[in-house]
């Protein structure tokens, strides 16, 4: 298909005049966070120290959970990048 419009245009044909263009939409990590309502400033106020010696005390004393957490990752990973190099 030839696209005869104007290439600076942000809209097509197909595409509702009201529609928000691409770049309006804020993506990755930071467009997920906005969207469940957690800021920059409120992620500042987070101590990230004590949830990892919290983490780091619990994979201590539960180590074949750890491992079969990893494992599941890794299964789960592999079963996802073959389901990506399928289409």
């Amino acid at each position: 298909m030839v696209d005869n419009m104007n290439p600076t245009s942000q809209f097509h044909p197909y595409q509702p005049e009201r529609s928000e263009p691409q770049t309006g939409k804020v993506g990755g990590l930071g467009g997920i966070l906005s969207k469940l309502g957690i800021d920059q400033s409120s992620l500042s106020n987070i101590d990230f120290r004590g949830g990892l010696a919290k983490a780091r005390n619990a994979a201590r004393s539960n180590p074949k959970m750890v491992l079969g957490g990893l494992a599941a990752l890794a299964i789960a990973a592999g079963l996802m990048r073959k389901r990506a190099m399928s289409r």
